[in-house]
């Protein structure tokens, strides 16, 4: 019954166009390079309040200022009042960034008054993670709690990372399941492009792809690969069944949030059909490296200053637009999970110098920046050039910080 309920949502997001969707997260930082709290006169909830006569929608937790929403782009808080900006499917990349303008038009000055400016990241690159304060929403203190059960880094993964998350629409099941199976092999190639965090608990970090790692051990029944995925019988049920038979953590009631633990989504909702609230609730409550809702949402790639994140969200745009081209360059037919999973390792050791899915990562990444450039209109062709000059001189953001302060 629910597993045919998730289905049917799924696939209700079905549509002709191919719009692309952008959320980017950002860490609010204070003139004495701290993370500015949400508590406090000057607080993140202060901005919200000051920004809030803007918005024609406004979310409250616990009687506190927490969203706003105007219907062309969301602001929203993560666990340690990280800024998410979420904006709508858009057209192009240029409609996207316009919207985006729009945005720091709104909330610089709002910080600059503070002496608070918004910073980029990966990670947090100036407090511990285990120093920051929750936001007040029962719902990440309830996954705070469950989290620190079940990996090393669930700490690490809600107050300290920071991402930037490109959906893109499907026009039909096969189409899904294409390009879900594609975003798979892709994701560890994605994060290396946009490794972007240098530090790691207020120390540099010397390794690679450090916030790709701590996705890895938050909680293997709802991060990662999807079991099952890359397998020719995997079909959007399938899914659905991936997410009735994990943990919910926690459900929306009438009485409010409330904590269910280990027990399955199965178990909660064997005895009643699911509301489409619920279904959304549950969907939300699932991080896999990409993750399926009403369209694809591609998840590996950290926060980034906003020329890259765009041309990084124009890239994922152009290679998605030629899909049957982008599989025979990863010779997708013949992957497993495992060989992702390998890849990820192997990208992390080698970095550019790796060879993965029995190619040399140069190769790979040269022939998806062709097919982007030749797959996009003159216009968003003109965003690529941060993500080429990525690829071409081998050295993600992450490096040239480091190199900076060498």
């Amino acid at each position: 019954m629910n597993q045919k309920r998730i289905a049917d949502y799924i696939r209700s997001g079905i549509k002709p166009a191919e719009k692309i969707g952008l959320e980017l997260e950002h860490f609010i930082i204070t003139a004495d390079n701290k993370s500015a709290g949400y508590y406090g006169a000057d607080g993140v909830e202060a901005v919200l309040l000051e920004l809030s006569p803007n918005f024609e929608r406004k979310i409250y937790s616990e009687g506190k200022l927490i969203a706003l929403s105007n219907g062309k782009y969301h602001l929203t808080l993560e666990p340690a009042a990280q800024l998410e900006i979420s904006i709508e499917p858009c057209e192009s990349v240029r409609e996207t960034e316009e919207y985006y303008r729009d945005f720091l038009r709104l909330v610089e000055p709002a910080l600059k008054k503070r002496g608070y400016r918004m910073e980029t990241y990966g990670y947090q690159p100036y407090d511990k993670a285990e120093e920051l304060e929750l936001i007040p929403k029962e719902r990440y203190r309830f996954m705070d709690r469950y989290l620190r059960t079940v990996g090393h880094f669930g700490v690490n993964m809600m107050r300290g990372t920071a991402s930037a998350q490109v959906s893109i629409d499907y026009t039909s099941e096969e189409d899904c399941l294409r390009k879900f199976r594609l975003a798979n092999v892709l994701a560890p190639l994605f994060a290396m492009i946009t490794d972007n965090s240098p530090i790691f608990e207020g120390e540099p970090y010397p390794g690679r792809m450090v916030r790709s790692r701590i996705w890895q051990d938050v909680d293997p029944a709802r991060c990662g690969i999807v079991p099952g995925c890359l397998e020719h019988g995997f079909t959007i049920d399938s899914y659905a069944a991936y997410l009735l038979d994990a943990p919910a953590i926690l459900i929306e009631e009438a009485e409010g949030t409330v904590y269910t633990g280990k027990k399955t989504v199965r178990e909660i909702y064997k005895d009643r059909e699911m509301t489409t609230e619920e279904i959304e609730h549950i969907l939300s409550m699932f991080f896999p490296d990409v993750r399926l809702k009403q369209y694809i949402e591609i998840r590996p790639a950290d926060s980034m200053p906003i020329e890259y994140t765009l041309s990084y969200a124009a890239f994922v745009r152009g290679i998605f637009l030629d899909l049957e081209r982008a599989e025979k360059i990863t010779g997708i037919a013949g992957i497993t999970e495992k060989d992702v999973v390998s890849s990820r390792a192997e990208l992390i050791k080698c970095g550019f110098d790796a060879v993965v899915y029995g190619r040399s990562v140069r190769e790979i990444l040269a022939e998806l920046l062709e097919t982007a450039k030749e797959s996009l209109t003159m216009d968003e062709r003109e965003y690529l050039p941060k993500m080429e000059e990525i690829i071409m001189s081998e050295k993600p953001l992450k490096d040239r910080y480091t190199e900076g302060r060498g």
